[in-house]
């Protein structure tokens, strides 16, 4: 029998409580992570952008990628310049307090690694099972934890359209081991409410039964500042949008130096946003 998956509420929950129960499950669904007035909205802004975008992978890295990321599926990155709602979702403050709890003790400070579109269509396989900070894989054990993450539910995530297969407890075991049927959960939850989960616990994307329905998804994760993140914030956001954001948001997309990592004429990055 399939694990059940812990889910708190997140309208009366605090990021130390919900960062423990990451730290014992490495999982866990959140309800009532976005206001339904922001969920509507954000869904505005990206039905234009999804509705002018086919499926697959434009421009893979690497061959392996183009399964991985899903030929039945929709995925876009340069959310904080595509979404202001996004932007928002940046400074989540459960998001944001568990980065804080689990990330600092390794760090100066996080930054934004990546936020996309993950939008799951009819006919789509199942995501080989992975950790995300495999990402990093040449850094071998043992290490501090790199990142944290949630998927956001635009939409309903049910089995059949692709709900997030999620292993809770897999963040503890042996980079080795590998998940039985039966140690695998699902991610159902309805739309507003996220996956947390962290970098080093094992997922992927659901297979897609249905024949006309969408599971659309925003992943946002943070990794500790010291390392390269895997999208190129800097190409993918345009420097005069990041100009009219909130100071934090430019500090995570990476204006902000981790002491003497990523500087700019041996200074701050952030003399780059100056009028």
């Amino acid at each position: 029998m399939a694990p059940t998956l812990e889910r708190i509420d997140g309208t009366d929950s605090d990021a130390h409580e919900l960062a423990a129960v990451l730290q014992r499950a490495g999982a866990v669904i959140v309800e009532n992570a976005i206001d339904p007035d922001d969920l509507a909205r954000m869904n505005a802004e990206l039905d234009s952008v999804v509705a002018s975008t086919e499926p697959g992978l434009r421009n893979p890295s690497h061959d392996r990628m183009v399964d991985f990321y899903g030929k039945s599926t929709i995925r876009l990155d340069g959310m904080p310049g595509r979404s202001a709602g996004f932007v928002e979702l940046m400074l989540n403050p459960l998001l944001c307090g568990v980065a804080d709890t689990l990330l600092l003790p390794n760090c100066d400070d996080y930054l934004f690694n990546t936020g996309q579109l993950i939008q799951i269509g009819p006919g789509e396989t199942p995501q080989f099972l992975h950790r995300d900070e495999d990402a990093w894989g040449f850094y071998k054990a043992p290490k501090p934890l790199l990142e944290v993450e949630a998927m956001f539910a635009l939409t309903d995530f049910t089995i059949d359209n692709g709900a997030t297969q999620v292993v809770p407890g897999s963040h503890l075991w042996p980079a080795e081991r590998q998940p039985q049927s039966d140690e695998i959960g699902r991610a159902e939850m309805s739309a507003g409410s996220a996956l947390f989960y962290l970098g080093s616990t094992i997922h992927g994307g659901g297979e897609n039964l249905t024949e006309d329905e969408w599971r659309r998804g925003l992943f946002l994760g943070y990794v500790v500042g010291w390392l390269r993140a895997e999208e190129n914030s800097f190409l993918t956001v345009p420097i005069e949008k990041v100009k009219t954001m909130p100071t934090r948001v430019q500090e995570l997309l990476g204006y902000k130096a981790h002491i003497g990592i990523g500087v700019v004429d041996v200074g701050s990055p952030m003399v780059m946003l100056a009028d």
